[in-house]
């Protein structure tokens, strides 16, 4: 499960960054510094995790890999800092920051040597969950937390806002392909073992995959739905309050998926 959790905080904090970029939201350096404190925290514990407890179990990052997040981690803290009350903010080291965010996170040993399948099938849906992982956990936690901001900046445009809900329901239709992917993938070694589904469900991993289907994806989905109207009414605090709900649906999805894919090198 540590392993799981380094992936899950790493991903999650280029995540925020890469939506704080799309959103350019004009809430002020409070907001982002919060942002960023988030980030960088979520960056501490997860490598922190991948370098202790985790490290016999995730390879270590390439050179480039490093880099990258060296980069994004500086390009950040200079953001943080260069950032002024009253002033138009520059989001040029922010845009920075996501790019080497997100480029270290494709050029991670922990993502492109940890499938296992011996079928190219197989390994498209491996790296399209695991990648997968950051737009969908950065999104609605950076949503959540700009929805919260309109409560304090009530007069705040919503434009910011529904770009990241656009974001966030783009990804969870993207992860409801993947996951029906899977479950083509593992359907025949479902069907094929000794007792058939009901064996897979009791046994197997087949209940974890229905679980995080149903729970991780199509609930989250169905929130965003909801999310999107009460916005469109301006009902910012009923926004916010569905947005908590769908931050632990989208946490309890993304970490089964997580844990099961790291565990075994297959797609979950």
């Amino acid at each position: 499960m540590l392993p799981a959790l380094a992936v899950l905080l790493v991903h999650a904090a280029i995540g925020m960054l890469v939506c704080a970029a799309i959103a350019r939201s004009p809430a002020g350096p409070g907001f982002y510094r919060m942002i960023l404190l988030i980030v960088l925290a979520c960056l501490i514990l997860g490598f922190g995790l991948r370098l202790g407890p985790a490290s016999e179990t995730l390879p270590m990052p390439t050179n480039l890999s490093v880099a990258s997040y060296v980069v994004a981690v500086v390009a950040t803290i200079v953001f943080g800092i260069s950032l002024q009350p009253g002033t138009t903010q520059s989001f040029i080291k922010l845009t920075g920051a996501a790019i080497c965010g997100t480029l270290a996170i494709l050029t991670d040993t922990a993502i492109i040597q940890g499938a296992t399948s011996v079928t190219w099938t197989g390994q498209v849906l491996y790296h399209a969950g695991i990648i997968g992982v950051l737009p969908a956990v950065g999104s609605v936690l950076f949503a959540m937390l700009l929805a919260h901001w309109y409560l304090v900046e009530p007069r705040m445009p919503l434009e910011p806002l529904r770009r990241i809900l656009i974001v966030f329901v783009a990804t969870q239709f993207f992860l409801l392909v993947s996951v029906a992917g899977v479950i083509a993938y593992h359907w025949p070694e479902w069907t094929g073992m000794d007792g058939g589904l009901v064996r897979a469900f009791t046994l197997g991993n087949a209940l974890f995959v229905f679980m995080r289907t149903f729970l991780g994806v199509l609930a989250p989905i169905g929130l965003a739905w909801m999310t999107w109207k009460t916005v469109e009414l301006r009902s910012i605090q009923s926004a916010t309050g569905i947005l908590y709900a769908a931050v632990v649906f989208v946490l309890f999805g993304e970490t089964i998926s997580i844990y099961l894919s790291l565990a075994t090198g297959q797609p979950y």
